[in-house]
Order: C-alpha cells, then structure tokens, then sequence
C-alpha cells in the first residue's frame, strides 16, 4: 500500500475490530464499550495499535498495561492520533520513549509512502513529548508545536538529572527535544492547512497549566490530549483543577464528537458524563477534607469512585491522593 493517498486509503472502510483497551486491562473494558467507537486497526504491536477512525485520520491507542492493571510497555504509554492532509501529515502528541515514535512513523511511512511533517504536543508530560526524537531523522525532522508554557514547564521539569520526585515516569533514554514553533498562551484558536483539510488547534487548560486540544474540521473528531481519559482516573500532577471541569465541559458542548483520550478508550462527547462526575467528585471529597483537617493522602485513601465509574482503573493508586492534593495547592496560592 507504499504510496496510497488519503482518499484511496479510505477506501478499506471502518472495520468492527477491537473497539477499547488502549491502556484498559481487561476487567475495565466492559464499562467503555457503550462509548468506544470501532474503527480498523491498520498496524499493531505489544505497547500499541492504530486505528482508522475516519477519512485520512488515525487513533494511536497505547496498551500499556496487563490483566492486572500493571504498566509492563513504556514505547508510548499514552495515546495519540494522525491527521493526514494531501501535503502534510499532523502527528498528535509524541509518546513516552523514542521507539514508540518511530514505530509510529515507520507505520505512515508503509501506508503512504511518507513521514510525519508536524507534531502538535498537547502538554508538557514526558509520556506525550519524551519521544519527539523518534520522528526526527538525523538533523532532520518535522514541525514541532508547543506553548511557550508548555516547553518552560519541560525545562523546569525534566531537563536535571532526574524528574520531580512526584512524577510516575522515567525519564526517557534520549535527548529532551524542543518545539521549532512556540506558541504564545494568549493566542486565540488556530487553523493548520494540511493540504485539503484543516485542523484547529485550540487553547486550554487544566489536566496542566497549558494544554492544548486538536479538532478536525471536516469531521467530528477531536484529539483531547490528557483533558480527557476514559476507563482510567486521571492524574493530576500539574493540574489546574479549576480549570479542568470547565474544559471537559467545552468538550462535551455542541455537537456529538468522537474524542481520542489521552489515556484509555475512545469516548463520544456526548457520552462523557461520568468523567464529569468524577472530576466534581473530586472537588467534592477535596471541599469536604478539607472541613474535617484531613489530609491529601488521608482523603484519597477514603476515597470512592462515583457508582458510575466505580470499575475504572488506576496508572497509579495514589492518583486520588494527588487530585486532592492539587485542589489544596490551588486554594492556598489562592488565599495567599
């Protein structure tokens, strides 16, 4: 298929093959299945597969975990996508260690002859930007987006001999690689003209100080980063917790869109109303140790999952913990 046009490609149609998983165990699969939406899985490894999830567009969707929820695959440890226009080819986030990028390239490279030209990095976490070498070639490489915030955050982060002690990741065995396109953090929305196709690219904020979120303009499809997981609680490292509810809530807002998540299953907008009530139970359970003089990590040892999410998984047990810990953090730089 070396050479195939978007079109052409096409083509091959939406097969009913594996709708979920995409870093699920498989005792968590069920509850996503209402929402995950089939497409055809074009390539397939240990630690990841792509699936066709429309006319020229591709989910990355990480499995990284076993049966029983433990990460054993660190190629890409989370998910991504490919937007492909007649010119250019927008890769969406880079993963966690250089092989898992370039498995992905070399993947394009089969179905249509060519490489990656652009990469949008949807925030700052080395699970998303650790692998952005992969896509490079010698001295050579495509595009690469990020905000000004974002690429400040890496270097803060990750550029000393080890990461923040709070962070669940290694740091990946290449170098640490920069945006060739900053983005300034007051921008407003913006299109990328692929070649017959155009992406936009809009501003948010919450899952970090400084996310970004990629929708498709001619179909209803939207690459939602870490803003959105699905079938996993998510982490909130770096959250912005104030901001998160109201982000996922622009997300769920118009018309029914099919989100690749950050982490997990694909999700419908229209179908996301647990995430939403996990992210205000969150606040709930933060609000009401706070009352009661509990601590961060006392309160995520007591707490539960909403009844509707009560089967999600965890990267990590003390995410609840950390949730909390991030409501507490805002509220006291609010008050000083």
């Amino acid at each position: 298929m070396n050479g195939m046009t978007r079109r052409s490609f096409t083509g091959l149609g939406l097969g009913v093959a594996a709708a979920l998983s995409s870093g699920l165990s498989r005792a968590q699969t069920h509850a996503a299945a209402a929402a995950a939406t089939p497409g055809r899985v074009v390539a397939e490894s240990s630690f990841a597969r792509i699936e066709e999830v429309g006319d020229g567009l591709f989910a990355v969707l990480s499995t990284p975990l076993d049966d029983q929820g433990r990460i054993i695959h660190r190629e890409t440890l989370c998910n991504g996508g490919v937007i492909v226009g007649d010119e250019r080819m927008l890769a969406v986030d880079a993963y966690f260690d250089p092989s898992g990028a370039a498995w992905v390239n070399a993947q394009l490279q089969r179905l249509f002859g060519r490489s990656v030209s652009d990469v949008i990095c949807t925030h700052l976490h080395l699970d998303h930007t650790g692998g952005l070498a992969g896509f490079q070639d010698a001295d050579s490489g495509p595009e690469i987006y990020m905000t000004a915030r974002t690429w400040s955050l890496i270097l803060e982060k990750y550029t000393g001999a080890r990461p923040s002690k709070d962070s669940p990741f290694l740091l990946p065995s290449a170098k640490i690689v920069g945006p060739t396109r900053i983005i300034d953090d007051s921008s407003e929305a913006f299109t990328l003209d692929l070649g017959g196709r155009g992406v936009t690219v809009e501003l948010l904020a919450g899952h970090t100080p400084s996310d970004l979120v990629v929708h498709v303009n001619d179909e209803a499809l939207t690459y939602a980063g870490d803003l959105v997981w699905w079938g996993l609680f998510p982490n909130y490292i770096d959250a912005v917790p104030s901001q998160l509810g109201p982000s996922v809530a622009r997300l769920m807002n118009g018309e029914s869109r099919l989100m690749v998540s950050g982490h997990g299953a694909l999700v419908r907008s229209d179908a996301m109303a647990p995430y939403a009530e996990l992210i205000a139970s969150v606040e709930d359970a933060a609000s009401a140790a706070r009352d009661r003089g509990m601590s961060a990590e006392e309160a995520g040892a007591a707490y539960r999952l909403p009844r509707a999410t009560a089967n999600w998984g965890y990267f990590d047990p003390r995410y609840p913990g950390r949730a909390i810990a991030a409501w507490f953090r805002e509220w006291d730089q609010s008050s000083a």
